[in-house]
């Protein structure tokens, strides 16, 4: 009778084992199905307080269950739902800084890659350094501000009870373009000189682009920025991101020693063929070159992407916005095109890549 109860009992355990390993698989299953999932994008405009006085606007972009219709914003349009309802969970999220000059939507087809692919995406307008209110990037109040409007957008968003509980605070990122580039790596923890801004156009007058434009101004502005420059820097060290993609940095104002010392994290790198705008060597590959000096750093990686230039990297435009951005020698219908066609792959590409970057970088951070 006991041998025969204990069979029973056997019997019962090796069932359940079976039952438990089936509910392990099928939560396997489902985990992976949401992460592979295309969600609707919602998108909403909001606003905030700027850290440098003032408001900021940004565009967000975030994962819903409604399908998709056409947003249109001024001239552009693209797919989502103007706020729809969010999906349920909590999502990574990823502050997406613009270019000198540039606006929220720059790089809207990331942000909306980042959202099907289950991201919430935020993307502000950098006031005093956009494409309607420009004092242009190399002054200190856009310097300074930049990698603390970052940070304002994920202090705003944590906030706010409908976005911090869909929000999951380990898995923080941010994507930066150009000037955006330099946002992101002071707000990882590099810590600008800004007086290296001018000895950097000293040196290098004639080999960075860039030099041509900081260089073109008269020797009492020079005098002011140099002056403005000499100010003390407060660092701006944001230590909820934990990876970023950065896309042709302008890297002048960090010095060798600030890019050896900055904070682990995942970071990819892209790099434009035609270094038309920031000399390679000086910005980007300089900042890679530097961390894969370390052995405590998570291996950085550097995508050269051939034929593109520094604009390369912001989203296809409508051509009713490249006529209206014709320089003297006037708007080549066809060349425009063309080179839309060849911006539009290149960013199916991209997106692709970054979105899998995140994916495999929000692993570690949750873990982390």
């Amino acid at each position: 009778m006991l041998s025969s109860r204990f069979g029973v009992q056997q019997i019962l355990l090796l069932l359940l084992c079976h039952l438990c390993a089936i509910a392990v698989v099928m939560l396997i299953s489902t985990d992976a199905d949401a992460s592979e999932r295309e969600f609707g994008v919602g998108f909403a405009r909001l606003s905030t307080a700027d850290p440098m006085g003032g408001e900021m606007q940004y565009s967000l972009w975030y994962p819903t269950d409604v399908p998709n219709s056409v947003v249109r914003v001024g001239p552009f349009e693209f797919p989502g739902t103007r706020d729809a309802e969010p999906a349920a969970g909590q999502f990574g999220l990823v502050i997406l800084s613009h270019g000198s000059g540039g606006f929220d939507l720059g790089h809207r087809d990331t942000a909306i890659a980042l959202a099907k692919a289950g991201f919430i995406a935020a993307a502000p307008l950098h006031p005093r350094n956009n494409f309607h209110d420009d004092i242009h990037d190399d002054q200190r109040i856009v310097l300074d501000g930049r990698p603390r409007q970052l940070s304002a957008i994920i202090d705003a968003l944590l906030a706010q009870q409908a976005w911090s509980s869909r929000i999951d605070s380990k898995k923080i990122a941010a994507f930066g373009f150009s000037a955006g580039g330099y946002t992101v790596l002071a707000a990882l923890g590099a810590e600008p000189e800004f007086s290296r801004i001018l000895d950097h156009c000293e040196r290098h007058a004639e080999e960075d682009p860039y030099c041509r434009i900081i260089n073109n101004v008269s020797a009492e502005e020079r005098a002011a920025r140099a002056r403005a420059y000499a100010e003390p820097v407060q660092r701006t060290y944001d230590g909820r991101l934990c990876a970023a993609v950065i896309a042709d940095p302008f890297a002048a104002p960090f010095s060798d020693a600030t890019l050896k010392a900055l904070p682990p994290a995942k970071l990819l790198f892209f790099r434009p063929e035609v270094e038309n705008v920031l000399k390679a060597k000086l910005h980007v590959s300089r900042v890679v070159r530097l961390l894969k000096q370390r052995d405590d750093f998570p291996d950085p990686r550097e995508i050269v992407v051939p034929r593109a230039h520094h604009l390369s990297f912001l989203a296809p435009i409508p051509e009713s916005v490249g006529k209206s951005l014709a320089g003297p020698e006037g708007f080549d219908p066809a060349a425009f095109r063309e080179e839309m066609t060849r911006r539009a792959a290149l960013h199916e590409e991209m997106n692709s890549t970054i979105v899998t970057f995140f994916r495999e970088a929000f692993v570690d951070c949750a873990e982390s």
